[in-house]
């Protein structure tokens, strides 16, 4: 599973390249959009499971994309609420699109029904990983 993954990024960000995204860009990007007020970096860091200055990197290119913008919290100044702006809704257009295309190669000539069974399996693992041990 671990080379599927692997495998399976490298595509997506080889073809997310041209409109300037990657991979977990657009994934911090669709949980930020997602949010109407926005999200608090570390919430986001939780979400998307992957450490706080990670989650920095990826908030400063959307922002120097003009896709994201970081605001004061207000219950707490030392936090950042990071907002969604206009110009975030063409590039989740663009790299959702991206994302279905390559979902229809890889998938092109199997049987739906594997698909969907696969896709069941998958959904239960990400909910028992979800839970602390």
């Amino acid at each position: 599973m671990t080379l599927v993954g692997r495998r399976w990024r490298a595509r997506l960000n080889e073809r997310l390249k041209v409109i300037g995204q990657t991979d977990a860009r657009f994934a911090a990007l669709a949980e930020i959009a997602a949010e109407p007020e926005g999200l608090v970096q570390r919430e986001l860091s939780r979400r998307l499971g992957v450490e706080e200055p990670t989650i920095v990197r990826l908030v400063d290119a959307l922002e120097a994309q003009g896709c994201v913008e970081r605001v004061v919290h207000g219950g707490d100044r030392r936090a950042k609420i990071v907002r969604a702006r206009p110009a975030a809704a063409s590039v989740l257009d663009l790299a959702r699109a991206i994302m279905t295309d390559v979902q229809g190669d890889l998938f092109k000539g199997m049987d739906p029904r594997d698909v969907a069974g696969c896709a069941r399996v998958l959904d239960q693992l990400a909910r028992k990983l979800e839970r602390p041990e």
